[in-house]
C-alpha cells in the first residue's frame, strides 16, 4: 500500500469558497512542506479556527490536505 499526500496551499486572507470535498483544512510550518517527504499538519474543523493554532510556527501556511491510499 502506498500513501501519498495532496497539499494545496491557500492564502486565508483572500481565499473565498468552501473546503473541497475529501480534503481537510490544515495549518503547517511552511518550511516543512516538500513534495518528497511527510510533514505534520494541524487539522482545523472550520474557518473559525484560523489563527488559533499558530503558536510555535515561524511561518504558518494554510491549505487543504488529502491523504491518498493505493490498494485499499
Amino acid at each position: 500500500m502506498t500513501i501519498t499526500m495532496d497539499f494545496k496551499a491557500i492564502n486565508v486572507n483572500t481565499y473565498e469558497g468552501l473546503i473541497p470535498s475529501g480534503y481537510d483544512l490544515v495549518v503547517v510550518e511552511k518550511s516543512k512542506i516538500t513534495s518528497d517527504s511527510d510533514f505534520d499538519a494541524t487539522v482545523l474543523y472550520g474557518w473559525d479556527e484560523v489563527g488559533m493554532f499558530e503558536e510555535g510556527l515561524i511561518e504558518p501556511q494554510y491549505g487543504f490536505l488529502k491523504t491518498l491510499r493505493d490498494g485499499v
